[in-house]
């Protein structure tokens, strides 16, 4: 009985908290680009398409060299995460600024 109480408190603040943060966004407006952006996004894309798979053929080609160095996780999001989220994830004619802020992983203690 008890749990079932404080699942419905919990389910009840985190429907608050969803139905809050929509309001939070929506204060911002987002400035849309511009017909010209939007039309010229399509041949980029197909580009970015061809750099994502010629990313990946490198990524690789150099695996061996990063395994080695240790820098597999770097040569990964260089050659293959930025440009498939450059192609797929980015917004349609959004050209700058369409990356989120990265997240610091790092630990103090």
């Amino acid at each position: 009985m008890h749990r079932a109480r404080s699942l419905k408190i919990l389910t009840i603040c985190c429907l608050l908290l969803a139905l809050s943060t929509g309001h939070v966004s929506a204060a911002v407006p987002e400035e849309r680009p511009d017909a010209f952006s939007m039309v010229i996004d399509v041949p980029v894309r197909v580009i970015g398409l061809g750099l994502a798979v010629a990313g990946t053929a490198f990524f690789i080609v150099a695996l061996p060299f990063a395994l080695t160095s240790g820098s597999t996780g770097d040569a990964w999001d260089a050659l293959v995460v930025e440009p498939f989220e450059f192609t797929f994830t980015r917004p349609l004619g959004k050209f700058e600024d369409w990356r989120s802020p990265p997240v610091s992983s790092d630990k103090s203690e």
